[in-house]
């Protein structure tokens, strides 16, 4: 459905949206037929990771309901530091992963994926990173080409989350 994009409004999300965040990925999910090789689950604990400051959670708000989220995760030293696998970056702690950015279905269509991911990069931004960096699976050409829409470049093919191939996507922004 097209929205009025004007009245669109974003909130800072805390950890006590957790059930919100997982209903919008369970309709994500099912629209996608379940298909893990398009869209992975992320579990109650994943989330929570991604709250402690600079991180973002973002909401998407229209006429008082989410219609999409996004998170900013900055990993820090850990595994889940996309720039581990970015022979250009320097410092991993100058990267933050554009983790993930979920839309409901029926809002889709009206850029609201590319305004969260410019947000979230706007934040890292803001925060002194240098390094912006996601994975989207090959089959999923939306998130794909919103990424490449939104300044990221293509790195290489992975295996990721248990080997699912994932395309890395980069964005020097410092």
């Amino acid at each position: 459905m097209k929205i009025d994009l004007t009245k669109l409004e974003y909130k800072k999300l805390s950890i006590d949206s957790i059930p919100d965040l997982l209903d919008i990925q369970e309709e994500a999910f099912i629209h996608a037929n379940g298909n893990t090789e398009f869209l992975r689950k992320n579990t109650v604990e994943t989330f929570s990771l991604c709250f402690e400051e600079p991180s973002l959670v973002l909401g998407i708000y229209y006429e008082g309901i989410m219609i999409a989220f996004g998170i900013l995760h900055v990993a820090k030293e850990t595994k889940e530091n996309l720039a581990y696998d970015i022979e250009e970056v320097q410092d991993v702690k100058e990267n933050a992963n554009v983790k993930l950015t979920i839309v409901r279905p029926d809002y889709r269509g009206n850029g609201l994926q590319r305004i969260l991911i410019d947000k979230l990069v706007e934040h890292a931004k803001d925060h002194g990173f240098k390094w912006t960096s996601s994975t989207a699976s090959p089959v999923n050409i939306w998130s794909c080409n919103n990424l490449r829409a939104c300044g990221f470049k293509e790195v290489k093919v992975l295996e990721k989350y248990g080997g699912l191939k994932r395309i890395l996507f980069a964005k020097q922004i410092g």
